[in-house]
């Protein structure tokens, strides 16, 4: 892999109106401009092996994976936030 080069700015959207078709939700407003070359996001998007990043990941964790545990996982974080701000709650108004 050769090392990457890019550039990054931020501006107002509407200077790039005239060269770029910009969704509503984009128009008007500061942006991040980055500018790779086509071959370094290929670099950045596979491995040498011709798989994605995000396959090679879950390849590595399947093998921690407990299939008996899933149903617990929908919803955990939800349910971690709120018992975490409901006990800070019950501490601040006893």
């Amino acid at each position: 892999m050769t090392s990457m080069e890019a550039i990054r700015t931020t501006m107002n959207s509407a200077r790039l109106a005239p060269i770029i078709d910009l969704p509503d939700a984009l128009r008007n407003r500061e942006v991040d401009i980055i500018v790779l070359s086509s071959s370094a996001m290929s670099e950045m998007e596979e491995h040498d092996n011709g798989e994605s990043k995000v396959e090679s990941i879950m390849g590595i964790l399947k093998d921690y994976a407990n299939p008996a545990l899933r149903e617990l996982e929908e919803g955990a974080w939800e349910r971690a936030a709120a018992e975490k701000h409901l006990a800070k709650m019950n501490d601040d108004y006893p």
